[in-house]
């Protein structure tokens, strides 16, 4: 009978063997962890685990091991379960070691891909909403954006994200500064915190601002006003979201601006609905939970 000869495993062989299988037991801790933190709060055990999935009894048992690691805790007084000291520690290096504007980047170069058009990320400076990254158009369409510009409040996408989505306490000195230099020049656009109010309302209700080429409320148009702000945007769409922390605050706008023949200007259209969606996967990325 003719023997057969196996060869040896070799260690990279069973470290990618290992590294396939994993940590079973891991990978079903897993779930009671995003269980907690997804909660608004300490969880019973029956709810943790329905949350995660599983049988309470399962759930008790990885919780007793996750309990003496310090990665979750148990109230002695109620029982109930919550996120512990490791995990809030893990949770701060990891928010501590985030580069925020390098995952911006990332999430433009995406964002440009997804639409083929001008995309940029503003920040809130010592002027107001300013320009830090730029990404142009794939298609030959000239737009005089700059990185370092500032945009106005009143009738840009992305000022007006700012005006709606940062704490009034922050922008109302430049605001007003700004309607007051409106009015001063007879400028087509909002001069008033009362003409400005109906855009700020229906920026917030839709989550995003927008610009579609041309000015609102009508009265921007009445006769005797220079067209300055009309010209700045005649032509073009842009859509704005806002970009929040892990503390809810508003740290960019993510914004899309281009031809109003090649950009949809409603609210559901495809560029609106990819301005959204990556500013809130952007948002997850930075800590925010809605």
């Amino acid at each position: 009978m003719k023997s057969t000869t196996l060869s040896p495993v070799t260690p990279a062989e069973t470290d990618a063997v290992n590294a396939r299988q994993g940590i079973q037991s891991v990978e079903v801790a897993g779930p009671l962890l995003l269980a907690l933190a997804k909660a608004p709060g300490p969880l019973a055990l029956s709810a943790l685990a329905k949350g995660a999935g599983m049988p309470a009894a399962k759930a008790h048992r990885y919780l007793v091991s996750l309990i003496r690691i310090g990665l979750v805790e148990q109230d002695a007084a109620s029982g109930l379960y919550d996120l512990g000291t490791l995990a809030l520690e893990l949770g701060l290096v990891s928010l501590g070691r985030l580069d925020a504007v390098r995952l911006a980047d990332r999430t433009l170069e995406a964002l440009r891909d997804a639409t083929s058009e001008t995309v940029a990320l503003s920040a809130w400076g010592t002027f107001g909403p300013t320009y830090i990254r730029l990404l142009q158009s794939r298609r030959p369409v000239a737009i005089n954006l700059q990185i370092g510009s500032v945009m106005p409040m009143t009738y840009t996408a992305s000022g007006l994200c700012f005006a709606a989505f940062m704490p009034k306490d922050e922008t109302k000195e430049l605001l007003h500064a700004e309607l007051m230099q409106n009015r001063r020049e007879q400028l087509d656009a909002p001069q008033s915190e009362q003409e400005f109010a109906p855009l700020l309302q229906e920026t917030r209700q839709h989550g995003m601002a927008r610009m579609i080429g041309h000015l609102d409320p009508a009265a921007a148009r009445a006769p005797g006003r220079t067209r300055a702000a009309e010209r700045l945007i005649a032509g073009f769409n842009a859509f704005s979201a806002p970009v929040f922390d892990h503390e809810g605050r508003m740290r960019f706008a993510l914004t899309v601006v281009g031809s109003a023949a090649q950009i949809d200007h409603e609210w559901e259209g495809p560029v609106a609905q990819q301005t959204r969606a990556h500013a809130r996967q952007l948002s997850q990325r930075l800590g925010y939970r809605e």
